[in-house]
């Protein structure tokens, strides 16, 4: 849209019109589980992102919820081997390899092959990682306060034990 030139030779720029906000029709998917889980677990990503992915996180680049996920499991097991990493965050093998990948290229974790099988790698946090990880704790601390802050601590109890329950039925292994 360019602008009218006026008789001053000055150049006015268009008048646009307010675009309608049409409210969108979303059909049955308000009342779908899998539709409100995944409008919940997008509003929970970019809440993360907010606030743990700004300053030294977002320095790190690429750190998201599934990637700090694996920070916390490699602290607390140091050693653990790729088949049962990946089972701890609920992914398959190919899935987590680019991960590490990029965890280890930021000097965030360390890879040694294991001596019973050298085809195995034991994986643990790097002192950076831990450092990192430490930083990162106060940040994930908030993010979490964000996501229950409208519930009562009934429906904090509750909602987990839902979360649980559902992704139990539904064989996912990441729980134990």
């Amino acid at each position: 849209m360019r602008g009218k030139k006026e008789q001053s030779g000055e150049t006015v720029a268009p008048v646009r019109k307010e675009a309608k906000v049409r409210r969108l029709d979303r059909g049955p998917l308000p009342g779908l589980y899998g539709y409100n889980l995944r409008i919940a677990q997008v509003a929970v990503f970019d809440n993360f992102i907010k606030v743990v992915g700004t300053g030294l996180a977002g320095r790190m680049g690429g750190l998201t919820p599934g990637r700090f996920s694996l920070l916390v499991l490699l602290r607390a097991n140091p050693g653990i081997n790729q088949t049962d990493l990946s089972r701890g965050v609920g992914v398959d093998k190919s899935t987590l390899t680019p991960a590490l990948d990029q965890l280890e290229k930021k000097g965030l974790i360390l890879r040694q092959r294991t001596a019973a099988d050298r085809r195995t790698y034991s994986l643990s946090l790097s002192p950076a990682g831990e450092q990192l990880l430490t930083e990162l704790m106060v940040k994930v601390e908030q993010h979490e306060r964000n996501i229950v802050a409208g519930l009562t601590t009934s429906e904090r109890v509750t909602l987990n034990r839902l979360l649980k329950k559902m992704a139990r039925s539904l064989g996912s292994e990441a729980l134990g």
